[in-house]
């Protein structure tokens, strides 16, 4: 499943013209003494009305894990 969203964020990532990629966090975790957040980078209806959510995963230094909340937006420059 990880992989699939890595994939979906790395098409996203090529296929982008801008510079920053932002999106609303959804999750903050830690793995292996790093910091990420789970970003909502897309969300539309789909074909039969419901939620269709294009997540990434970004991520952080400790500081902005820390200064950030879930709901906040965050851009990373790319």
């Amino acid at each position: 499943m990880r992989v699939l969203f890595f994939l979906i964020f790395v098409v996203l990532i090529s296929c982008g013209g801008s510079t920053y990629n932002c999106g609303e966090i959804d999750r903050k975790f830690e793995k292996d003494g790093a910091y990420f957040f789970a970003l909502i980078l897309d969300e539309s209806g789909g074909d039969n009305g419901k939620d269709g959510r294009v997540y990434g995963d970004v991520s952080v230094d400790k500081a902005t894990y820390d200064l950030k909340k879930i709901g906040d937006t965050y851009c990373k420059e790319e």
